[in-house]
């Protein structure tokens, strides 16, 4: 019972075997893909000579006229038979993806000379690019100035040329200076961005108001809030 089991079971793996073997097998109704045809690997079909397989120049390319593709499963487009034509671009359906036009400032705003990296000599002047400036209507505070506060004192000389020196770090002005052909100690205004270097030094008291200058009420101001020079060692 045993062996005609086994037997029954190689018979049906044979048999499972052929059968696929037989769908596998080529028949008439086999077709395959034709191959793609590349460059100059065309070959001449009926009456075509060699000649007529010659690549075609820039000027009989473009006199072709769109072919169609498919015809018998797709319905041709109206264009069929007609030459391809470029058309321009549609416009766009918002203004979202245009770009804004460039802001323009006014010219009166920004007049002056860009000046890069400031050296600061004192607490209200400085160097750079072969000009020695200082800020107009400005006084600085001397380098060993002492400070008194509550009955402690401080250097706030140096404290002051500091304080000028980190504002300045890495960063660029606008001064009114003439020329570079006359590159000659000034006392001049500067900006840093939109912000007046003058009244940013002595609002912040690190510098004094020159008397009867435009910073005379700053100072005032920065003697009451004892800023700067005016109040704790800092």
């Amino acid at each position: 019972m045993i062996v005609s089991r086994t037997a029954m079971i190689y018979c049906a793996a044979i048999a499972a075997m052929a059968g696929v073997a037989v769908l596998l097998m080529p028949s008439d109704r086999t077709r395959l893909p034709p191959q793609p045809v590349f460059g100059d690997q065309r070959q001449p079909q009926g009456g075509q000579s060699e000649a007529a397989l010659a690549p075609l120049g820039g000027a009989e390319v473009a006199s072709l006229a769109a072919r169609t593709v498919a015809a018998d499963v797709v319905a041709p487009p109206a264009s069929a038979g007609h030459p391809l034509q470029r058309v321009a671009a549609r416009p766009p359906l918002g203004d979202l993806g245009v770009a804004a036009q460039p802001r323009r400032t006014p010219s009166g705003d920004w007049q002056g000379t860009l000046l890069y990296r400031p050296v600061v000599t004192s607490s209200a002047s400085f160097e750079t690019m072969g000009y020695v400036i200082s800020i107009a209507d400005v006084e600085a505070v001397p380098l060993g100035k002492t400070c008194d506060y509550e009955g402690v004192t401080w250097s706030c000389g140096g404290r002051a040329m500091l304080a000028f020196r980190y504002w300045l770090r890495g960063r660029a002005l606008v001064c009114a200076v003439k020329p570079a052909a006359d590159r000659v100690a000034a006392a001049v205004p500067c900006r840093l961005g939109k912000q007046d270097v003058g009244a940013w030094l002595v609002a912040n008291g690190w510098a004094l108001a020159r008397p009867g200058g435009a910073y005379e009420k700053a100072e005032s101001v920065a003697r009451s809030a004892r800023m700067g020079i005016f109040g704790p060692p800092g």
